[in-house]
């Protein structure tokens, strides 16, 4: 998705002189949008409405979240001049962002995105102070087999026997040996790294690599057989010795719907509701989705015996934090501490969530 610049305007209105000798005059409403300009995301709650709470699309209830929503004129008739007319939403979540950006090996297909997108019903919010979003293109990114191509590095140096200095893509799925002693991967791969390794499946090596998906790894130097399952992890740094476990290849699908955005000047799009039906190969499972701008962590922290090092997780939280009116979270709304995700999120079934 290319770059959109919003385009914020303000106007003044001159008064008639009478106009000017009435009692009062109200505000104009402002326009339909979501949260501010900035970087900080949602905390949103998904809670299941539907579908089977054991399948593997049933995972998300009773988790926070973080979604990126941005609010934008379009340019439909590509001469960069805004629409002022039309106004659209486009929603992603961390989890869709991360694969995308290479935490996994995804089909580089332009028809999927990993955002979904809709317009408002209208420019400005209903008498409720809601803006609606009925429905939106889904997003979806299609997972692709490890070692199927992908942005990666240059290779490994062996391959299913003992030959090979490649494999599909930039990266590769060789490694430096075959699929005895030797190694599935190579140091190649998606993202960054590889999904590869330097042994083997089997027999002394591993079926991790010194990449992998970003710009850590989900595999390590040792492997399946006598090695272990890695030493990095998902994104840039790592998940823990043990590593991520690797993705199942297939679609994933967030189709949302019914996104209603409360807008007044003094909350200005920080709260939103909206359903969402979550799909992969073999199930779907809908969700009530309650999200809370701006994301704010609420857990409690222990100091770092490195002094270069980021304060330590105690696995507590702190309710105080998400009330401090410094916190960035308007003092009007209900919030609370999620005590798992340890961040602040509504204290609602519903929005408008006040106090």
């Amino acid at each position: 998705m290319k770059r959109r610049w919003l385009v914020w305007m303000a106007g003044l209105a001159a008064l008639s002189p009478l106009a000017a000798m009435s009692p009062g005059c109200s505000q104009p409403k402002p326009e339909c949008t979501v949260g501010t300009a900035t970087a900080y995301p949602f905390a949103a709650t998904f809670t299941l409405i539907e579908g089977d709470p054991e399948s593997p699309c049933g995972r998300k209830d009773g988790t926070v979240e973080l979604v990126g929503m941005q609010a934008y004129n379009p340019d439909e008739n590509g001469d960069q001049l805004p629409d002022r007319e039309k106004k659209l939403v486009a929603i992603q979540t961390a989890e869709f962002g991360g694969w995308y950006r290479g935490g996994a090996t995804i089909d580089p297909n332009p028809d999927l995105n990993p955002f979904a997108i809709g317009y408002f019903a209208a420019l400005e919010p209903d008498d409720n102070e809601i803006c609606t979003v009925p429905s939106l293109a889904p997003a979806e990114v299609v997972v692709l087999p490890s070692g199927d191509g992908g942005a990666g590095g240059a290779g490994g140096e062996g391959g299913a026997g003992e030959g090979g200095e490649g494999g599909a893509g930039e990266g590769g799925a060789g490694g430096e040996g075959g699929a005895g002693e030797g190694g599935a991967g190579g140091e190649g791969g998606a993202g960054e790294g590889g999904a590869g390794g330097e042994g083997g499946a089997g027999g002394e090596g591993g079926a991790g690599g010194e990449g992998g998906a970003g710009e850590g790894g989900a595999g390590g130097e040792g492997g399946a057989g006598e090695g272990g399952a890695g030493e990095g992890g998902a994104g840039e740094g790592g998940a823990g010795g043990g590593g991520e476990p690797s993705l199942e290849p297939g679609s994933r699908k967030l189709e949302w719907s019914n996104l209603r955005v409360y807008v007044t000047s003094g909350n200005l799009g920080n709260q939103f509701e909206a359903e969402v039906t979550y799909s992969e190969e073999s199930c779907t499972a809908r969700y009530k989705v309650l999200g809370l701008w701006p994301m704010i962590d609420c857990q409690i922290y222990s100091d770092n015996p490195d002094p270069e090092g980021d304060p330590i997780p105690t696995g507590k939280v702190d309710q105080a934090i998400c009330q401090d009116p410094l916190s960035g979270i308007s003092p009007d709304l209900k919030v609370k501490c999620h005590s798992n995700a340890g961040l602040c999120v509504l204290d609602a079934e519903s929005i408008p969530a006040f106090k």
